[in-house]
């Protein structure tokens, strides 16, 4: 077993032995029997929403550097929770890639750009709720400089890659510059529109108020009251447990964050696990069929081929 995944059981271990801790089982069992389906139906419509608006601004820069419909993209979109289950959230986001077909450069790039316009909201939403000021201000910087400025990146990492090739190695950093230079080419193609990178930016906004949104919506269904702020915190805190954790599809960590964000008690820890199920583990179950179904679409269309 290698340093990741003992790092990766250590924090999942301490995850669940946290929120264990946090359940009272007499508390649990009232709040379960007395939660609200009519909340519940809400915020799973609400994590509807924040999937259907997701691809979309996934697709809408797709199509700006190669052909693809809105189907193939959702498919892989949603494929996507289900490779994070089975796979590191990085690898799961770079596999599903593959779904969408075309250039497989081209289709990263595009997914790139938008996550990263949603990191941008992200960072602010940070700075403006809750504070984080330093960090904020340097992940917002950095990333700004990689939207704006990418064609000056580009250059600096391809010669980087070719003072390498110059002390050997020269079949790796030959292809690793070839790649360097595909996603390049997609990323400024794919934000070549301004119209389309300025909707970027509102999509994001949208989604993230959406996700931030359920975990109210949720937290009513078992009659515990989280202010918006309190939700940012839990949605930002869930994010960075489950990224920093390695743990597929973050699972105990995502929960983990969102208790600490909104305080720890019985409805809380019952509010995060349903949240996360509704708005994520829902969609890796889907996800997994959707995949699977485009291997078997893949492999009868190489059958047909054959014959």
């Amino acid at each position: 077993m290698n340093k990741k995944r003992i790092f990766a059981l250590i924090a999942l271990l301490i995850s669940l032995a946290y929120l264990y801790k946090s359940i009272n089982l007499i508390e649990l069992e009232l709040a379960l029997k007395t939660s609200s389906h009519e909340y519940l139906l809400v915020a799973f419509m609400l994590s509807v929403f924040t999937i259907i608006l997701s691809s979309l601004r996934w697709y809408l820069f797709l199509r700006e550097v190669q052909e693809t419909s809105f189907r193939k993209t959702l498919r892989a979109f949603l494929s996507g929770y289900y490779l994070m289950t089975i796979l590191p959230p990085s690898v799961g986001h770079i596999a599903k890639v593959k779904l969408v077909g075309g250039d497989y450069f081209k289709a990263l790039s595009s997914l790139l750009i938008g996550l990263s316009t949603e990191l941008v909201v992200v960072f602010l939403f940070a700075l403006i709720f809750i504070g984080f000021l330093k960090i904020g201000i340097l992940g917002l910087i950095i990333i700004l400089v990689a939207l704006i400025y990418e064609k000056g990146i580009y250059k600096a990492l391809d010669s980087l890659l070719g003072f390498w090739e110059i002390f050997g190695l020269k079949g790796l950093v030959s292809t690793l510059r070839g790649y360097l230079e595909r996603i390049h080419k997609g990323w400024s193609g794919a934000k070549e529109n301004k119209a389309i990178f300025l909707l970027s930016f509102l999509l994001s906004v949208v989604i993230i108020l959406l996700q931030v949104y359920g975990i109210i919506v949720v937290g009513k269904a078992f009659n515990l009251e989280i202010s918006m702020k309190q939700a940012l915190y839990g949605f930002l805190m869930s994010v960075l447990f489950a990224s920093v954790s390695g743990i597929p599809a973050g699972f105990g960590a995502n929960e983990f964050g969102l208790v600490l964000g909104i305080g720890t008690s019985t409805k809380a820890t019952v509010t995060a696990f349903i949240y996360k199920f509704l708005f994520q583990y829902v969609y890796s179950i889907l996800g997994a069929v959707l995949f699977y179904g485009a291997l078997d679409e893949g492999g009868e269309h190489e059958g047909s081929i054959g014959q």
